[in-house]
C-alpha cells in the first residue's frame, strides 16, 4: 500500500515548484476543478511561457494555448519573455 502514496509525489513534482496542478494524461477537468485550473494557468502565464506551463501541468501546448485564448488572455509575441510586474520604480 505504501507504493501508491510514494507514487503521488512523483506526479505532483512539477506542481509545487510552480504552483500548478499536474493533471494525469487523459483526465478531463469539469466544474470547480476546471475553473481553478484555468485561474492558475492564467496567473502563471503572467510570469511563465506556455511551454513551461505545459511541462508543469502535463497538458499539451495546444490545450494551454486554447485555454488562454478562449479566456481572452492577450498572448505575447513569439520569443518575448514574460513582462516583469510593474512596480513604483517603473513609473518613468
Amino acid at each position: 500500500m505504501s507504493t501508491t502514496t510514494a507514487a503521488q509525489p512523483a506526479d505532483e513534482s512539477a506542481g509545487p515548484s510552480t504552483g500548478l496542478q499536474r493533471i494525469p494524461k487523459g483526465k478531463r477537468l469539469t466544474g470547480e476543478s476546471a475553473a481553478r485550473f484555468t485561474r492558475d494557468v492564467i496567473s502563471a502565464y503572467r510570469t511563465m511561457g506556455i511551454r513551461p506551463i505545459c511541462e508543469a501541468t502535463g497538458r499539451s501546448y495546444g490545450a494551454i494555448r486554447h485555454l488562454l485564448v478562449t479566456n481572452n488572455v492577450q498572448l505575447r509575441p513569439r520569443g518575448f519573455p514574460p513582462r516583469p510586474s510593474a512596480g513604483p520604480a517603473d513609473a518613468s
